[in-house]
């Protein structure tokens, strides 16, 4: 099209291999031939910012948690005795939910969900458990430390899901997206002194708890301090806008 390669500002990428490959990425051939024609010329190369604001969440030392949830709803689910004896359960004891969902690791997003929903079924989940006879298959849901640490992720995973439903949708710029992050940066920020402080205004669960030891809330600050790092090393190309 004969257009000048010197008036190509930015590039985004979905961020695979082939193009964002340091030496022979399309990304690096594309900086190489701008600067053939101005060798003084930055390109700002951008990354898929859902896929950026999903992928920080990898920091997060949850795992003991999301495995043991998901395990749980697996074990209700997976066998039709067990999940028609279950949804018996719900209706009997007229609970807020209906059922329990499944997590799928394609779409991130539904592990909030899930986290909530068990949550808030935990009462009818132990009592189902122990009509089963499986209790003693989950020592974690009688373990405070888990349960705090289960109520924690059930707090910050739902800050996310927020922040993740205001990343969506058409015809929005890039400049206010980048905005949500920044003030979910700041939110970070602030959860944190709130932690060290243990003010949970933020984390409506973990304050249902009737006590959080001061070792859990120095951990709860670190995480959200590892959160807010990787935030800020992921989305800080688009600082340079």
């Amino acid at each position: 099209m004969n257009l000048p390669w010197a008036k190509l500002p930015n590039v985004t990428t979905d961020g695979c291999p082939n193009l964002t490959g340091k030496n022979t990425g399309l990304l690096r051939r594309i900086q190489d031939r701008v600067r053939e024609d101005d060798p003084n010329s930055t390109l700002i190369f951008l990354h898929c910012i859902i896929h950026q604001e999903a992928l920080s969440k990898s920091v997060l030392k949850l795992d003991h948690v999301t495995k043991t949830v998901v395990k749980l709803v697996n074990f209700i689910r997976a066998r039709a005795l067990n999940h028609r004896q279950f949804i018996q359960l719900l209706e009997e004891s007229e609970a807020e939910h209906t059922d329990v969902q499944y997590h799928s690791n394609v779409r991130w997003l539904s592990l909030g969900t899930v986290l909530r929903r068990v949550w808030d079924l935990r009462d009818q989940i132990g009592v189902f458990l122990e009509n089963v006879r499986k209790a003693g298959d989950f020592p974690e849901l009688e373990d405070s430390d888990w349960m705090l640490d289960f109520a924690f992720a059930v707090d910050l995973m739902g800050h996310l899901n927020d922040l993740n439903w205001k990343l969506q949708g058409k015809d929005v710029f890039v400049h206010e997206l980048y905005s949500y992050v920044r003030a979910f940066r700041a939110k970070l920020t602030l959860f944190s002194q709130q932690m060290t402080n243990k003010s949970f205004t933020h984390f409506p669960t973990l304050a249902t708890m009737k006590h959080v030891p001061s070792r859990l809330t120095v951990k709860y600050t670190t995480t959200l301090e590892d959160l807010h790092t990787e935030f800020h090393r992921r989305f800080s190309d688009f600082g340079k806008i």
